[in-house]
């Protein structure tokens, strides 16, 4: 069976930073299974809350030629052999392994959590979800009617055991809960988008049996139960902030467990768990390493590696040169956007914000971005003008296009912010001082500095000065929880979930709100949206706050990535996974 990914989104690192659902030490939150991430690059990337919650037989990336939903080589066990290792390359190596926390929501931490934790749901190419049988036997929902709210029994799998010998049971469930749904200031977890709809977790019949009650409808109540901790771990803010500075096999309970952390060469190995009671895994040990992606195309070319993500022409070239391997391409949940940091200097006002939404000329950034990769001669395809659906997915609307680029509209609006071009100047003023904005360049990032200098030129013409300031990839994603940015550009990566994390990165209360923009109206918004059970009003509402968003000047979405992954031409049930979950244990090679 297929896993499902978390719930939450995440941010990706340094290229084209991909987030799993994020928080901002400002108190913005993070989602958790059902969330977003972030990341920098092809890589650095945040997990957030954008995906495919229905998802569709042709792929989604838009256009007649549509991606593939998956690729990754589907064959049954028997059809593989006993042994291997697969050394897999990622951008960043997690300063903080909690995935949950604010600062841990990043997707290649994630993705080494899918080998290692406890993922409780699976999902198919079309991203439909059903229980990770070694975790879950399944479950009873309760729909709320007559006045009583919804309701929802889990039934863990007796087998199922923490690495420390404790079986899994409903505490862990309450106290995950206690940690991440807001109400203990204390905890910073990348979103409560979904604990925060819980009126409590209790014992059922047994310990194995998790009695979760709602406040009132909760249409994705499956989002915030995808991944778990143990309740020694999410019992003390102390220990869930800060206090996975290393991996702690105990707190774990996958078909992997960590065998060793070379900090020197960047490197974490996993090795198969000697308690796992599932379906013994194919390989004898997968490796993470920390490379460059311009190195890691390299390595891979040279096999010295065995998985890389491609994003850009020079890495898909390189990939192409290595005779065992291929490059396996589905429809991505990564989005490339601009975040706006509403309370640096200059961007406090709306109507600059607008300004420089309409003054970036975003199919030039993605055309160029692209430039040498198969999907550039048709960017149209992932052209994207929503920040929660997918172009070719259900509920997609061009909410965007009223924002698009036109420098002189761009112009008028700068005019009535009282920003006017001096005489003879080519940089605005008022007041006597210049309209001067910074952008946070991630330095040996191609991606982040090619959009710097896009985004520097465009903005140029309308009389905005871009000042390129350089971060090291380490500091990402910490300068935007920081707050310490004007324009940033990075990669969120959304979850099966699309509209069950409206409030982790547009929410004024959460810690991944990075734009810092609270809008009361939308949260009320988000609010009816999180309750909604009829799908179609759902989706009408999520896209009246997507107009919102646009409006406010909060992201600029850029476009959606293609998912180009090298992997061996002979590895099976592994590479670009699209709205599918990895199965750990069924990764190896073909005989």
């Amino acid at each position: 069976m297929t896993r499902v990914p978390r719930p939450s989104r995440k941010w990706v690192s340094a290229q084209a930073p991909t987030p799993h659902t994020r928080r901002k030490t400002v108190r913005l939150k993070r989602i958790s299974a059902a969330c977003a991430a972030l990341t920098v690059s092809a890589a650095l990337a945040l997990t957030g809350c954008s995906g495919d919650s229905k998802g569709s037989g042709s792929g989604g990336n838009g256009g007649s030629d549509q991606a593939k939903t998956t690729d990754i080589n589907p064959q049954d066990r028997d059809k593989l052999k006993q042994g291997g290792t697969l050394r897999v390359a990622i951008t960043q190596l997690p300063t903080n392994w909690n995935i949950l926390a604010v600062d841990g929501n990043q997707v290649d931490n994630s993705d080494i959590f899918y080998w290692t934790g406890v993922n409780t749901l699976e999902s198919n190419d079309k991203g439909e979800v059903s229980p990770n049988k070694n975790y879950l036997t399944g479950w009873d929902v309760e729909e709320a009617k007559d006045g009583q709210p919804q309701k929802v029994t889990l039934h863990i799998n007796p087998k199922a055991k923490w690495n420390m010998g404790r079986q899994i049971d409903w505490q862990d469930y309450q106290s995950l809960w206690k940690a991440c749904n807001g109400e203990n200031k204390a905890f910073t977890p990348a979103s409560t988008d979904g604990f925060d709809k819980i009126t409590s977790i209790e014992k059922g019949e047994t310990d194995q049996d998790v009695v979760i009650t709602y406040k009132s409808t909760q249409p994705d109540w499956q989002a915030p139960i995808s991944q778990l901790y143990p309740r020694e771990m999410t019992s003390d803010p102390n220990m869930f902030n800060s206090g996975m500075t290393e991996p702690n096999n105990d707190y774990l309970a996958g078909p992997f467990i960590f065998d060793k952390i070379d900090k020197a060469q960047r490197v974490a190995t996993i090795v198969p768990n000697p308690k796992w009671w599932g379906d013994k895994p194919m390989l004898d040990s997968v490796s993470f390493r920390e490379l460059e992606d311009s190195a890691s195309s390299q390595a891979f070319a040279n096999s010295e590696i065995d998985v890389a993500t491609f994003i850009n022409s020079d890495g898909y070239n390189q990939a192409k040169n290595r005779a065992d391997g291929e490059i396996r391409a589905a429809g991505s949940l990564q989005w490339r956007h601009v975040t706006i940091n509403s309370q640096a200097r200059n961007l406090g006002d709306e109507k600059v914000r607008q300004a420089i939404t309409r003054g970036i000329n975003r199919e030039a950034v993605a055309k160029s971005d692209l430039a040498g990769l198969p999907v550039a001669n048709t960017p149209e395809q992932v052209m994207l003008g929503n920040h929660f659906f997918m172009p070719g997915q259900e509920g997609y609307a061009d909410n965007g296009e009223k924002w698009s680029y036109d420098a002189e509209a761009a112009g008028k609006l700068l005019d009535e912010a009282g920003w006017k071009l001096p005489e003879g100047k080519k940089i605005r003023e008022k007041d006597g001082q210049p309209l001067s904005i910074d952008y946070m360049m991630l330095k040996d990032v191609p991606t982040s500095e090619n959009e710097g200098k896009l985004i520097q030129a465009d903005l140029a013409k309308i009389g905005i000065d871009v000042k390129m300031v350089t971060k090291a990839q380490d500091e990402f994603p910490k300068f935007l929880i920081d707050g310490d940015f004007g324009l940033t550009t990075f990669t969120w990566q959304g979850t099966i979930f699309p509209m069950n994390n409206i409030g982790q990165i547009y929410g004024s209360d959460s810690e991944s709100n990075y734009a810092r923009l609270n809008n009361t109206k939308l949260d009320e918004l988000r609010d009816q949206a999180d309750a909604e059970m009829d799908h179609a009003k759902r989706v009408d509402l999520t896209n009246e706050i997507d107009a919102m968003i646009w409006e406010e000047g909060h992201t600029i979405p850029l476009y959606r990535r293609i998912g180009y992954v090298g992997v061996p031409k002979n590895l099976a049930n592994y590479g670009s996974f699209g709205l599918e979950s990895i199965v750990p244990e069924n990764v190896g090679y073909v005989k």
